[in-house]
């Protein structure tokens, strides 16, 4: 970007005092006429208000007259005859009348975009007009009548002078046409390749910020054919300049989008962005072409700041997670905005009217849209790059969380197989010692329950590691729930305290060994830390519901949060041998089995109710 400042800064130092050296203008002066009826004869006489340089006076419908006085021309002994070239400046000025002191008649001819640009006596990017040379100084007029702003530069040079001057405009102009052509045509392949929806809006941009500079800087006078109205060349210049303008204002909007801005800042966006529909109807519809472009360059004025407050109050950077803030640093984005609105208030303001122009004001929104173009383009880049280095971070964090999760799967596959094997060796002998205990020893019966409870220990941990691996296959058949109970029962170490309330028959369709290992968790337990020798009530409850309670004994009443949880058990049933696996395995084996568990206390009842599948 400096690059490009740095450069039209120099063509402008070198340009600027050549053309004003060559310039035969020593005094400017102008005046209004509001009611557009006056004619020369009355103008020429009247007094006019002197300015130097560029004449900004904005929007308006009235007629501006503008009085050169144009110095005296010596010619050369023997050479040809050197006549004089009004250039006036920029090319959106509608109509133009020169009236010349030193003509026959006074009147020399009309130009501007409303005049067809093949009746030009001269071609060229720029309105001309010739005059001829005389050696008095004399006055020249202009009566300028304009829809767009009437920012209105006037020099008179030497017409051997002209091509020199020419050539300057056609190098610059060509220089920024190229440009501006080839951030379009990257924006629009890259998004082609890339689907990156920022670059392609950027190419559109850049794509209406062309076509418009063609119309502006006079390309499209040069090469416009005969046959085609000139109205059409003006119209399309104005519709896209609000084009260009509204393309700018959304390809900001999508761009600050990533930085999270406030919800207020992107509607307030959104409606400037969506003000070029307003400013097509304004301009063909209410035919007020002057009020729409007015509102344009309104826009140009006020969006830049609405853009810097947005990048200000922008949240993205707030973020405490390093790698989810933006790729670019938030003084780059402040700074990019600042220098937007910096220049764009430097552009629209003489064009308002609410400062005085200058030479380079005529041509800043062409060196801003470069500038900006060419600095948004390395902020792309440099996102561009940032992104597919957190994308290739982010595929190497992957890589090394699978690499991870194939280390922990096989370390879990040894695991279980080691579980396996320990739990097959374990019962083998405990199953060896219970057949050998002699009943009638002295201590039997106290090794019995110690020898059921390590098996029922392994049993768990066992079932517990297939339910983890999807190893505990549901296999549904007709069962019933009356038999499973009695069988569930049968094993149980205080089955007398049972008291079993159900039907005759309870058929239900469901896998009757996982039920069967879900009862005997809920019973075991219940027999394990229910008050001794208080009774417990397993009963058929409504609607497929079935019952297991009974009264809380010494290890008190469970943590409800936390029942159902991995390995929890209550703080009092620390003296009981457990693994603290059992309500576990009964709340996921009965999810498996699509049906549900739930702890519902009563009074000093612990309850546990299954809803059971429905009866078939």
């Amino acid at each position: 970007m400096k690059l490009i400042f740095l450069l039209f800064g120099l063509w402008l130092q070198w340009a600027s005092p050549a053309v004003s050296a060559q310039d035969l203008v020593t005094d400017r002066a102008w005046l209004e006429d509001s009611t557009g009826q006056l004619q020369w004869p009355q103008v020429k006489d009247m007094k006019a208000t002197p300015y130097q340089g560029v004449l900004s006076k904005g929007f308006g419908s009235s007629v501006l007259w503008i009085r050169l006085q144009v110095a005296g021309v010596t010619p050369n002994p023997g050479a040809i005859q050197d006549n004089l070239v009004l250039r006036i400046r920029p090319v959106y000025l509608d109509d133009i009348q020169v009236f010349d002191t030193a003509a026959p008649q006074g009147f020399v001819g009309a130009t501007g975009d409303t005049h067809h640009p093949r009746a030009s006596a001269l071609k060229g990017m720029t309105f001309l007009m010739p005059l001829v040379a005389t050696e008095q100084s004399r006055e020249v007029w202009l009566r300028v009548t304009s829809t767009s702003t009437r920012q209105i530069s006037a020099t008179v040079i030497r017409e051997s002078n002209l091509l020199n001057t020419a050539q300057t405009d056609h190098l610059l102009f060509a220089l920024y046409i190229g440009l501006v052509s080839i951030f379009s045509l990257w924006g629009v392949t890259y998004w082609a390749f890339t689907k990156e929806k920022l670059a392609g809006l950027f190419g559109i941009q850049q794509l209406a910020a062309l076509v418009y500079a063609l119309c502006v800087l006079g390309y499209l006078r040069m090469f416009w054919p005969q046959a085609w109205s000139a109205q059409v060349l003006d119209a399309l210049a104005s519709v896209f300049g609000m084009l260009a303008t509204s393309a700018g204002i959304y390809f900001n909007m999508a761009f600050l989008s990533e930085f999270k801005i406030r919800a207020w800042s992107l509607w307030t966006l959104r409606l400037l962005a969506s003000m070029v529909f307003v400013n097509l109807a304004v301009f063909f519809i209410l035919d007020l072409p002057r009020l729409a472009l007015q509102m344009n360059l309104s826009l140009v004025l006020i969006t830049p700041f609405v853009l810097l407050v947005s990048a200000v109050f922008a949240q993205a950077w707030k973020q405490p997670n390093l790698q989810r803030q933006p790729a670019l640093p938030r003084p780059v984005v402040i700074g990019f905005y600042s220098l937007l609105l910096l220049l764009l208030a430097a552009a629209s303001l003489p064009g308002l009217g609410l400062t005085k122009g200058d030479e380079i004001g005529i041509y800043l929104v062409q060196a801003h849209g470069l500038a900006s173009g060419f600095l948004v383009l390395l902020m792309l880049q440099y996102r561009s790059y940032v992104m597919h280095k957190q994308q290739r971070q982010v595929q190497q964090n992957i890589e090394r969380l699978n690499l991870q999760a194939e280390q922990d799967r096989k370390t879990r596959q040894e695991q279980e197989q080691l579980l396996t094997m320990l739990t097959h060796e374990l019962k083998t002998p405990l199953a060896t010692m219970h057949m050998r205990l002699d009943p009638n020893s002295k201590g039997a019966p106290d090794i019995k329950r110690a020898i059921r409870e390590m098996n029922a220990v392994i049993e768990r941990c066992l079932q517990t590691t297939q339910l983890g691996d999807q190893g505990l296959q549901i296999h549904p058949a007709q069962c019933d729930v009356v038999v499973l109970l009695n069988d569930v029962v049968a094993a149980c170490p205080a089955q007398q305290r049972v008291k079993l309330l159900l039907p005759q028959q309870w058929l239900i369709h469901s896998d009757p060994q996982l039920l069967f290992i879900v009862l005997s968790n809920l019973l075991e337990n219940a027999c394990k830390y229910a008050l001794p020798d208080t009774p417990i009530v397993v009963e058929a409850g409504p609607q497929s519901q079935l019952i297991i309670s009974n009264v809380v004994g010494k290890s008190g009443w469970p943590d409800q949060d936390k029942l159902f949880s991995k390995y929890y058990r209550t703080p009092g049933a620390q003296r009981q041998a457990g693994t603290g696996l059992g309500l576990y395995l009964v709340r996921n084996l009965m999810l498996k089995l699509k049906g549900r568990v739930d702890y519902e206390p009563q009074g000093e009842q612990l309850r546990f109710v299954l809803t059971l599948p429905a009866y078939i």
